[in-house]
Order: structure tokens, then sequence, then C-alpha cells
């Protein structure tokens, strides 16, 4: 509740460096791979052949990937596939996550990314509901932009980094 109190009022530290952020994603789903496993979900990676380079801060933007992933495993229909896409654009860099979630999605996506906003009220699993609040707040404070679009039971994040 801390890091999210922090990143919200904007005091938060930056470490920006050049950070591959191919590399970054694809070190975030092997730290994850167990986790991955055990959801039984497909991952579908399209990512630019090159690197792509963006200033930022690696652990912070770890943390996006990885609170975003983690959202992914803990809510996406058991089975499926879940796209994460990295469009390399003239002057920015687009990141997709989409999905099928594994419950009706019944919530205003402006509303999701609300402190302790939970997708479904009713879950019983595990977690503060902060995960989305911290990759927004973690995205923002780099300059970049958060959206959450829901269409029927589709679940999408799409980030977008200027170079």
């Amino acid at each position: 509740m801390f890091e999210v109190s922090k990143a919200t009022s904007g005091d938060i530290k930056l470490n920006l460096v050049n950070v591959d952020i191919v590399e970054l994603m694809r070190q975030t789903q092997i730290e994850l791979d167990d986790k991955i496993k055990d959801s039984k979900l497909i991952l579908k990676n399209s990512y630019p052949a090159s690197k792509v380079i963006l200033n930022l801060d690696s652990q912070k933007t770890f943390r996006i990937f990885e609170n975003l992933i983690i959202n992914v495993v803990k809510y996406a229909m058991k089975e499926s596939r879940v796209y994460i896409d990295i469009i390399d654009h003239e002057k920015n860099v687009e990141i997709t996550i989409k999905n099928m979630s594994a419950e009706e999605l019944n919530f205003d996506p402006f509303d999701i990314v609300d402190r302790f906003q939970r997708g479904d009220k009713s879950r019983n699993t595990e977690g503060s509901g902060l995960g989305l609040a911290i990759a927004k707040s973690f995205v923002e404070v780099q300059g970049g932009t958060f959206n959450i679009e829901v269409d029927g039971d589709l679940f999408k994040v799409i980030i977008i980094f200027k170079k």
C-alpha cells in the first residue's frame, strides 16, 4: 500500500536507464514461468525481432509487467490464450496484453485501476487489488499512458511509452 501511495502521489524516484523492453518482458515471463504453467495459459508473444530500447526505470517497468502477468494468471480463463504484443511505432512503443476473463467482466474499466478495486467484487481470491493501480502509476510516472479496454469478456491493457 505504501508503494502505490508513493506512486500515485508522484513521490517516487526513478533510476532511468536504457531498457530493452522486449528482453525485460521475456525475463518477466521466465520469472513467472511456474505460475504461468500452473494456470495452463498459453502466452502468444508478438515482439519485434530487434531490441526496443526506451529510457525507463528497469525495476519499475519489471514490476509493471510482473503485476500485469500475475493479474492475467489470476483472472484469465484457464487453458486459454493470452496475447502479449510489443509494437515499435515511429514515435512510441505500444505494449498490449489481452486475455479472456474467467468471470464476467461487470465493471467500468475506468474504475478498475482505483486502489483496492477488483474486477469482480464477489471474488475471494488472494490479493489486495493493488496490482493494476501500481502498474498504472508506474507507467504514468515514467511519462507513459495506461488504458484498459473491455469488450464482453475480453480484457485488454494498453501501455504506450513515447520514444
